[in-house]
């Protein structure tokens, strides 16, 4: 069985390379935008206006509901791939709740890493000195998104992640690389 999660600040390949990994394993696909993009239609998120769209989604009311309706789909799977795990999440909810709503915080923090204990892989797509690809969708302050790559290694240790999962740091760069790289690590087991 599969519960594959791929763990990475914004503009790192997650979504592309989660979705691959799911077809070359022939199982579901979870797509965080399913769960994010009806939140921000329904609160009247406007790309392009200047706000972080991280910023946006976390506030204690929103990061409960995605984690609420990432829980019905884990139950709902039984394998999947994910982009977006409970990790980021996490990491999202530490960086823009901490000094705001600490007993929201706490629930979900414990929730979630109630969660992380369900996945039997976890690759982390590493923060890059680079510029980001503007897809009118990401924050592209590299150094915030620097932040929240610390955050989800940290979590990943602190909560010792590799004892329930395998944790991989993917270490090759491109799309090609890294599917090549994340085949290999899964046919060797």
């Amino acid at each position: 069985m599969f519960r594959i999660g791929f763990v990475g600040c914004a503009g790192t390949g997650k979504s592309t390379l989660a979705k691959s990994t799911a077809a070359l394993l022939e199982i579901d696909f979870l797509s965080s935008k399913d769960v994010t993009q009806p939140i921000l239609e329904r609160d009247g998120y406007v790309y392009g206006a200047g706000v972080q769209i991280e910023r946006f989604l976390a506030n204690s009311d929103r990061q409960s509901e995605i984690l609420k309706q990432t829980m019905v789909r884990y139950k709902v799977h039984e394998q999947f791939v994910t982009d977006r795990t409970v990790i980021d999440l996490a990491a999202y909810a530490v960086k823009e709740l901490h000094e705001h709503d600490a007993k929201t915080l706490r629930k979900i923090h414990d929730t979630c890493r109630e969660l992380s204990e369900t996945y039997t892989h976890i690759f982390v797509c590493p923060w890059r000195d680079a510029p980001i690809k503007d897809n009118k969708r990401r924050t592209l302050n590299q150094w915030y998104q620097f932040l929240i790559n610390c955050t989800e290694r940290g979590i990943i240790r602190e909560w010792e992640l590799g004892k329930t999962a395998k944790v991989y740091v993917l270490k090759s760069d491109g799309f090609d690389d890294r599917m090549a790289e994340i085949a290999e690590l899964l046919g060797s087991e």
